[in-house]
């Protein structure tokens, strides 16, 4: 990912990315919940039919998400994106969630203790992630505030709380599942993000903000709140 000064719309590459997710969504919605009673079509072998309570969380969770996720990206980003990261964020996006309903759609296992807390870390990371978005959108847009860092509200715990609250709820969504390997999703994005997005944003915000954000890294957080 790419942090570069440049403002733009994206319009095609956003486009792109929002049709392909949505249509990894209605595809695997269709595989968990259409009637393949009387069908004898290829799709049929493909359907994934685990316990109803647990697809139903499943659905709901992508629906949320895909929900979040239109209003992060056509709303609070405003940064110009690449042709390079807007492939390969819709092919591991569109891949992580197949792969949640993929293997949370064919587990039978009844719903238990393990997807109520998987669904209080869903939302909680869904909380954390939007309104630290939600509210440092609104400080930016007040004149006095342009060109400046905002350190305020959840950000003032942790300096990359929104990529913290992805960590969050996609551990939750993998527990959802029901299947511990899930657990290599967010932790392949927590390495992602600490070892290469956040080092490349920290560079250019060090560039952008200089000493306001040398005070800021001083005194807050990098990722993890009270501890890293």
């Amino acid at each position: 990912m790419l942090f570069i000064d440049q403002y733009s719309s994206s319009l095609w590459h956003k486009s792109i990315f929002t049709i392909c997710i949505l249509i990894t969504i209605f595809a695997t919605l269709w595989l968990m919940f259409a009637d393949y009673a009387s069908s004898n079509t290829w799709l049929k072998q493909h359907q994934l039919s685990g316990d109803l309570v647990r697809r139903i969380l499943i659905a709901s969770c992508m629906i949320i998400y895909f929900i979040r996720l239109q209003v992060t990206v056509w709303v609070f980003q405003k940064r110009k994106w690449t042709w390079p990261e807007t492939i390969t964020i819709t092919v591991l996006m569109s891949f992580v969630l197949y792969a949640f309903a993929k293997v949370g759609g064919t587990n039978k296992q009844v719903v238990g203790v393990m997807e109520v807390i998987g669904i209080l870390l869903y939302l909680s990371g869904s909380y954390l992630n939007t309104h630290s978005e939600y509210s440092r959108h609104v400080w930016k847009l007040k004149e006095e505030n342009r060109g400046r860092l905002y350190t305020e509200g959840l950000f003032s715990f942790s300096m990359h709380i929104n990529y913290f609250g992805d960590i969050v709820l996609f551990t939750g969504f993998a527990l959802v599942t029901h299947s511990l390997s899930m657990l290599v999703i967010p932790l392949i994005m927590t390495l992602n993000f600490v070892f290469f997005i956040i080092p490349s944003l920290d560079r250019y915000l060090g560039k952008k903000y200089k000493d306001e954000f040398i005070d800021y890294s001083k005194k807050t957080k990098k990722f993890v709140p009270l501890i890293y």
